[in-house]
C-alpha cells in the first residue's frame, strides 16, 4: 500500500531495516552508519489496521459561535408537586442548577454533563451521544425567606447567586422587612439578614467575581456591598471595621456606596468589575450608570418611549440592552449612551440574559420561545420553538446550553444535539420528576 501511494523513506530508517551488530565490513557499517545519521529513523508502527472513519464534527467549544443549529430542547423535567408552582429563578454554580420556586421554594439539584460522567475533557467519540441533564437533589426543596411585602412581583431579578471562598449563598429580597436575606446553599439555611434600605428591596445583583453585591429599592437608591468573603485575589479598596469584628458575615453590614439619580422605584440592576460599572434601570424610564469602585456618577440613558424599564443587561464589551414590558422592544446601546439598534420582542419577555462570554443575547417569555440574537448585529441567530409553555426564567450555562423554567413548574433543557445519532430529536426525549413546592 505504501509502495503504491509513493508514501516510502528511505530504505535504512526502518526499524530492523539492517543489523549492525552482524556487519564484518566496518568500511560498509560505518557508511550505513553515516547514512542512518543523515536520514534518521522512521517512527516504529502503531497500528496494524486501518484508523476507523473520522464521525462527524460534534460542536462543542462554544456552540452559539460556532454552530448554533446544534442547540435544540433535549429533555424536559416535570414537576411531580401536587401543586406545581412557577420557576421564578434558575441558576448554575458548578455543577448545581439552584431553582427558586413560587412561594419561595428553594431546591438544588445536580448539574450532568459528559464531562463529568468521564472526568476529562469535553471530546466525544463517534460512539459517544452528549450529556447534558438534570440530575439527583443536592438539596431538597425547603421554604427561604420571610414573607413578601405587598404588591412585590418577584421574578429573576429578586435573587442572585454568591459564590464564595468556601460556600455558595443565594441572595433573595422583596421581603416585608426592607432587607435582602443570604441563604446557604449548602442546607437553605438563612445566615445574614441586612436592612438599610428605607423601602423593600427590589432586586438584586452580584459582580462575575462575586466581590460585590448590588441592591435596588422601592426608595429610590441603589447600595453596593462588599462581600467579605468573596474568593477573589484583587486587594480589597478598604478594610472597614465590620470586616475586622464579624468574620462571620458574609456581606459588610454597612454599604460601600449609596448611590441616588432615580426618581421612582429601581426595576432592574447589573453590576460589572470589568467595566467597573453599576447600571440601574428603574420605573421612572431612566438608566443611570455609576462607577462600582468609587461611586461616581457618569450618565444616565432614558427609554426612547420613557416607558418603565423592566430587564438589563450588559456585557463584558460594553454593550447595553434595555426592556420594557410596554413597547415590548429591545433596545442596544453602547457603553458611551449611543443608541445602536431597536429590535421588536414580538410578545412579553420574562428573562433577558447573556451568554457567558457575552456575545450573545438570550430572551424567553410567553410565547415559549426562546430567541438568541447577535450583541453585534442584533440580528436573530437561533429561534428555539418550546412545547407550548410559558417561559419564565431563563439561564446560559458555561457549555452553552439553556435552561428554561416554566409557568408550571417544569424545567426545558436545550443542549448540543449531535444530528447523526439523533435522527430524531423529540421523540427521544427523556423526562425526569423533581418535587417543587
Amino acid at each position: 500500500m505504501e509502495l503504491q501511494a509513493a508514501n516510502i523513506f528511505y530504505y535504512l530508517t526502518y526499524e530492523g531495516a539492517v543489523d549492525l551488530d552482524t556487519m564484518e565490513d566496518e568500511l560498509q557499517r560505518s557508511a550505513i552508519e553515516d547514512q542512518i545519521a543523515n536520514f534518521g529513523q522512521t517512527p516504529i508502527q502503531i497500528f496494524r489496521k486501518k484508523h476507523p472513519r473520522r464521525g462527524p464534527p460534534i460542536p462543542i467549544a462554544r456552540p452559539l459561535c460556532f454552530a448554533p443549529d446544534s442547540i435544540n430542547l433535549s429533555s424536559i423535567v416535570s414537576s411531580t408537586s401536587h401543586s406545581p408552582s412557577a420557576v421564578l429563578y434558575v441558576g448554575t454554580l458548578d455543577s448545581n442548577i439552584v431553582l427558586v420556586n413560587q412561594g419561595l421554594t428553594l431546591s438544588v439539584k445536580m448539574w450532568l454533563t459528559t464531562q463529568l460522567q468521564s472526568g476529562g475533557n469535553f471530546t466525544f467519540s463517534s460512539f459517544q451521544e452528549p450529556l447534558f441533564g438534570v440530575g439527583y437533589d443536592v438539596l431538597s426543596a425547603r421554604k427561604i425567606a420571610s414573607p413578601l411585602a405587598e404588591n412585590v412581583e418577584l421574578g429573576a431579578q429578586c435573587f442572585a447567586i454568591l459564590q464564595a471562598r468556601t460556600e455558595s449563598f443565594l441572595i433573595s429580597c422583596g421581603n416585608w422587612e426592607n432587607s435582602f436575606q443570604v441563604i446557604s446553599l449548602s442546607d437553605g439555611r438563612m445566615v445574614q439578614s441586612t436592612r438599610q434600605h428605607k423601602d423593600v428591596v427590589s432586586c438584586v445583583a452580584v459582580t462575575d467575581d462575586g466581590s460585590f453585591l448590588a441592591t435596588g429599592s422601592y426608595d429610590t437608591t441603589v447600595m453596593v456591598w462588599e462581600v467579605l468573603r468573596a474568593r477573589t485575589t484583587e486587594k480589597r479598596v478598604r478594610n472597614t471595621p465590620t470586616e475586622l469584628a464579624r468574620k462571620d458575615y458574609v456581606i459588610a453590614e454597612t454599604p460601600f456606596h449609596i448611590l441616588c439619580g432615580h426618581d421612582d422605584i429601581i426595576t432592574c440592576l447589573c453590576a460589572s468589575v470589568e467595566l467597573d460599572l453599576v447600571i440601574s434601570g428603574s420605573k421612572d424610564g431612566t438608566c443611570v450608570f455609576h462607577t462600582l469602585r468609587e461611586g461616581r456618577y457618569v450618565r444616565s440613558l432614558c427609554h426612547p418611549s420613557g416607558n418603565a424599564l423592566s430587564k438589563l443587561v450588559a456585557s463584558r464589551h460594553g454593550r447595553i440592552v434595555l426592556y420594557a414590558d410596554e413597547d415590548l422592544s429591545l433596545h442596544l446601546y453602547s457603553i458611551n449612551g449611543k443608541h445602536l439598534a431597536t429590535s421588536e420582542s414580538n410578545g412579553r419577555l420574562n428573562c433577558v440574559e447573556l451568554s457567558k462570554c457575552g456575545e450573545f443575547l438570550v430572551c424567553a417569555g410567553d410565547q415559549g420561545q426562546i430567541v438568541v440574537r447577535s450583541m453585534n448585529t442584533f440580528d436573530i441567530v437561533k429561534r428555539l420553538n418550546g412545547v407550548g409553555k410559558i417561559i419564565t426564567c431563563l439561564t446560559v450555562t458555561v457549555e452553552e446550553c439553556f435552561l428554561a423554567g416554566t409557568k408550571d413548574g417544569s424545567l426545558l433543557v436545550y443542549s448540543i444535539d449531535n444530528s447523526q445519532l439523533r435522527k430524531a430529536s423529540i421523540p427521544r426525549m427523556k423526562s425526569k420528576s423533581f418535587v417543587s413546592g
